[in-house]
Parts: structure tokens; C-alpha cells; sequence
């Protein structure tokens, strides 16, 4: 059996411009699981193979492929399918991903065969060993899926994942691409998953969606071994929030201070246990750790109470003083929400300016389908193109600015926090010019389209 597991191109600007390439980490655990069931196996990840679909259609002869993807990304993984059933209508079509996980209705199509709706490995693992018997009747016992029949549709129970029992990922694909991958300035940059989920309730965020709601977290002493094994000096670990368990955190700066491993790390945190926790950042800055990605999200008690995000303003003010006191880089994310006036644009570019801030990005505020607030805002959605939900256009109306006026004042503050980050010379490794003309295309593209 041939097995055929594909990451569809990225669209959009931020593909374009080399800021992020991140490892295909849910790809090579399917490969590892692959393996492990004795299944000839590859990996196509189009965000830097140059070959098509359909020519390694014909050259690897697949009995299934595998397609993973973000919500952007469901236009090019359904047309994916078609061409696959195009190529071969025997070809079985399975579909994945937290996308797909949270959202799976959304991918029944005639061209798509299975949804694994679940962040287990098991379901994936059933499937393969059905595809050479008549495993028809056997579907409906998989638990995690949804499955296409003549008759229509079928979803099977749910199923959450217990992440101690993921195997240590097969990174042979990473080593080979080494030199493709990477976040900001770190490359090249392995990625490493503990954590499904998230326990905090803030309602725009979809992650905590994923795996039923359920947070599940792997143990320290797998995630360090795995860590130990990686031929790689940077590891960013990719949990909605690693930082939550300060018994987890302290185990693991323990752990890497036992096995003396020497590598560069980078986190997502909340800003909350940054300021809970200085003697913790402290340490981490001291095993190792280059940056913390903080979700500080609104800059107003106001905002962030409208989001539930149990923080505050003086929070995110001593975060960002306490990350720049452990010499570790403060990546702020931002959110801009449909209330912002041209002077809250100015004041936010005056804040990250004055908070010395070398990285920061802002998004505009987008209710993800899946999200507790996406079912507030439902009825309100402006446009029914799920390319436009990649957090750079308007889904909704804003309600102090026109669309062409607040689309100016966002990217204006987006290529002069661009340009603020040059001058701390954290973007060298990227031609600023490149990144402008693609973002004035882009605002012309956008405003024309208005």
C-alpha cells in the first residue's frame, strides 16, 4: 500500500514573505504511524516542493492520501481531493487537521472519502489497516471520523487523544528540508508539540476547540526526550499556552538542566503567568529560552474583558517589562476590533513603540467558525470567502470607520511596526523592500475589491 500525505501551499501575504515556515509536524506523525503499520509512505509539502500534484500522482501510484490544513487553506485542500479523484477515483481521500477537526461539516464533498475529526492517531491508524479488506461495515467503530458511503454521510463518536501516547515523530523529512523551516530568526527551527487545547475560556480562541475542549498535556520526561533527540539547536514548542503549570514548567527547566541539554527556545504564554511567575521566566531565560509569544491582545481593561481574557492592561504592561529584564524578545500579538478609531491605531503604534517592543503583530479581530464568539457574530459576517478568515481582512463591518478606512489605517500600523522591527535589526535576515511592495499590493487588491 502506497500512502501519500500532503500540506497544501499557503496563500496569501504572510506565505509569500518567509517569516514563518513551520516543520510539518502533524504530517510526520502520520509518516511515523505510517511506518509503524508497515505502510510505504511520503511526504509532498507544497510550501516548498516544486513538484505538482498530480506528478507525484503518477509517480508514487497512492492508494490514499492524507491532506492537513488551516481554515484558509479548505478551498486548496478541496480542490485537492478533485484532482486526486480526477487522477484516480479509487484513491481513497482523508482529510485532517484542527480545521478539519473543529469544522468537519464543512468538508463533505463527493471528492473526499474520510474526516478524522480527532488529534488521537488511532483513527488514522484504523483506517490504514482497513484499506486492503472490505472495511465498509468496520467504519462505523472508528471512533473520531466522519466517513462518506452511497447513502450520505456518517459521524462517528468523538474522540479525545491521550498525548502520552503519541510516538516520538520520525523527523527524517525535517532533516532532509532543514534549511526550509523556520520562525522569525530562528532557523532552522524544529517544532514540538506537548499540549491539545487550552483550559482558559477566552471566546475568540479557537484552539481551545480543538480536542473536544479538552486539555490534555504530555508528559515533561517525553517531551525532553524528544527534545534531547532533535539535530536541531532551536525548538519552538507550539502549545496554545506551554506556560500554564508552574510544577510542569519547573519539571521541565529541571529535566534540561539534568540531561544538559543546550538549545534555544521559544513559548507561547499568557501575560498573566509571565507577571505571576518572574523567578520562573528567570530560569527559563537561563536554560536556554530566546523568546515568549504573549497574546497581550488589546492594550484597554475594555477590549480585554470583552474577549474574557481574565488579564488586564498592567498585566500586559509587566510582561513586557519583566521578558525584556531576562533579555528574552516579547512577540506581542495584537488584536484590532471593529471599534478602533484612527486614534487607537496611533495609540497602539505609540504603545509598542515606547514599550521598546522588537516583534509585535496585529490582527484584525475575526470570530473563527468553531468559536464560541463566531455564534454571536454569525448573522453580521460580510463575506462568505473562507480565505478572507486569515485574521489580514474584515468579516465584519467596522463600526467607526469606513472598510477602505480602516483597511488603511490597519496596514499602515502593520509596515510601521514592520519598519520599527528593522531598525532593532531583528528582520535582517528578510528584504524589507520585498515585504513593502507586497503589502501595498495587497492593500491595493484589498481596496479595489471594496
Amino acid at each position: 500500500m502506497n500512502l501519500l500525505l500532503v500540506r497544501p501551499k499557503s496563500s496569501g501575504i504572510v506565505a509569500s514573505i518567509n517569516l514563518i515556515n513551520l516543520e510539518p509536524l502533524e504530517l510526520e506523525y502520520l509518516y511515523t504511524a505510517a511506518l509503524e503499520e508497515k505502510v510505504n509512505c511520503e511526504i509532498l509539502d507544497c510550501l516548498f516542493d516544486e513538484r505538482s500534484l498530480e506528478e507525484v500522482l503518477k509517480s508514487f501510484n497512492p492508494d490514499m492520501v492524507a491532506i492537513t490544513g488551516y481554515i484558509t487553506q479548505e478551498p486548496i485542500i478541496i480542490q485537492c481531493s478533485r484532482i486526486i479523484k480526477s487522477h484516480n477515483s479509487n484513491i481513497k481521500v482523508m482529510v485532517g487537521g484542527v480545521h478539519a477537526e473543529v469544522n468537519y461539516k464543512r468538508f463533505y464533498v463527493d471528492t473526499i472519502d474520510f474526516i478524522v475529526r480527532s488529534s488521537s492517531l488511532e483513527p488514522f491508524k484504523e483506517l490504514i489497516k482497513l484499506l486492503d479488506k472490505g472495511y465498509e461495515k468496520a467504519l462505523s467503530n472508528i471512533a473520531g471520523i466522519c466517513y462518506r458511503t452511497g447513502s450520505g454521510w456518517y459521524e462517528n463518536k468523538p474522540l479525545s487523544i491521550n498525548p502520552d501516547k503519541l510516538p516520538i515523530p520520525d523527523r527524517r523529512h525535517f532533516y532532509e528540508n532543514k534549511d526550509k523551516y523556520r520562525y522569525l530568526g530562528f532557523t532552522p527551527c524544529a517544532i514540538v508539540k506537548t499540549a491539545f487545547s487550552c483550559p482558559y475560556q477566552c471566546n475568540f480562541c479557537f484552539c481551545r476547540k480543538v480536542n473536544n475542549g479538552y486539555y490534555a498535556a504530555r508528559s515533561i520526561e517525553k517531551v525532553v526526550e524528544e527534545i534531547e533527540g532533535i539535530e536541531c539547536d532551536n525548538i519552538h514548542i507550539v502549545d496554545d499556552s506551554f506556560l500554564l503549570s508552574t510544577e510542569r514548567v519547573n519539571k521541565f527547566i529541571s529535566l534540561i538542566k539534568e540531561k544538559g541539554i543546550k538549545k534555544n527556545y521559544i513559548f507561547y504564554s499568557r501575560a498573566d503567568f509571565i507577571v505571576n511567575n518572574e523567578k520562573l521566566i528567570g530560569e527559563l531565560a537561563a536554560i536556554g529560552t530566546k523568546a515568549i509569544i504573549v497574546g497581550l491582545e488589546a492594550i484597554d481593561d475594555s477590549t480585554l474583558d470583552s474577549y474574557t481574557k481574565a488579564t488586564s492592561k498592567d498585566f500586559n504592561e509587566q510582561c513586557v517589562n519583566i521578558l525584556k529584564k531576562y533579555h528574552i524578545d516579547c512577540i506581542a500579538l495584537f488584536i484590532v476590533n471593529m471599534d478602533a478609531a484612527k486614534e487607537d491605531f496611533n495609540k497602539l503604534y505609540k504603545w509598542i513603540k515606547d514599550k521598546d517592543l522588537h516583534y509585535s503583530t496585529v490582527s484584525i479581530f475575526t470570530p473563527v467558525p468553531g468559536t464560541d464568539i463566531f455564534h454571536q457574530y454569525k448573522e453580521k459576517i460580510i463575506t462568505d470567502n473562507i480565505e478572507h478568515w486569515d485574521f489580514l481582512h474584515l468579516v465584519l463591518e467596522p463600526k467607526k470607520m469606513s472598510r477602505k478606512a480602516f483597511y488603511l489605517e490597519f496596514y499602515k500600523l502593520t509596515i510601521k511596526i514592520a519598519l520599527l522591527g528593522k531598525k532593532k535589526g531583528v528582520y535582517d535576515y528578510i528584504d524589507i523592500n520585498y515585504i513593502m511592495k507586497a503589502a501595498g499590493k495587497f492593500v491595493k487588491s484589498v481596496v479595489k475589491s471594496l
